[in-house]
């Protein structure tokens, strides 16, 4: 009896270890089971980031393009710029080559309309001296028809004598 009793005592704290032990594995599953709830959580929540990541790198992505593409104008735009640049210098040497073609032509009018002024008072100047030389052509000859008459008068005076 001793010996039963002995066995008993035994089992008995073979079975309490082993409640013990499945306390400790019950306790050790719960912790577990914790755990991998926290992780699983945490796996929805990383997750979750991960697509909101993935839709603001599609974002930036798309700004990226959208930079690239208005860059891409802007290089565009700036050839344009250069082009339309050489030209409006282009066009301003030639409106300066203008300006002074034009001064000098104004000079050379200006010279040309004292020089024509001048002419202008010769011409007039020559007019009045051939008008003058007219009226003295007229005076000289009626002095002349009326000598040559009064000649003619003398000669057939003298004739008639």
């Amino acid at each position: 009896m001793d010996k039963l009793r002995e066995k008993i005592a035994t089992y008995r704290a073979q079975a309490e270890a082993a409640a013990d032990r499945a306390d400790a594995a019950e306790q050790a599953l719960k912790q577990t089971l914790a755990q991998q709830t926290e992780r699983e959580q945490e796996l929805i929540s990383l997750q979750n980031r991960v697509h909101l990541l993935e839709e603001e790198a599609d974002r930036r992505e798309a700004q990226l393009d959208e930079a690239k593409q208005i860059q891409k104008d802007n290089a565009a735009t700036l050839n344009q710029s250069d082009v339309v640049l050489k030209k409006a210098n282009t066009l301003e040497e030639k409106i300066e080559a203008l300006e002074i073609q034009l001064r000098e032509a104004t000079t050379s009018v200006h010279n040309l309309d004292l020089e024509n002024e001048s002419l202008q008072r010769k011409l007039a100047q020559k007019e009045k001296n051939l008008e003058d030389a007219e009226l003295k052509y007229e005076e000289l000859n009626e002095k002349f028809t009326a000598v040559k008459n009064e000649l003619e008068e003398t000669i057939r005076s003298l004739d008639d004598i």
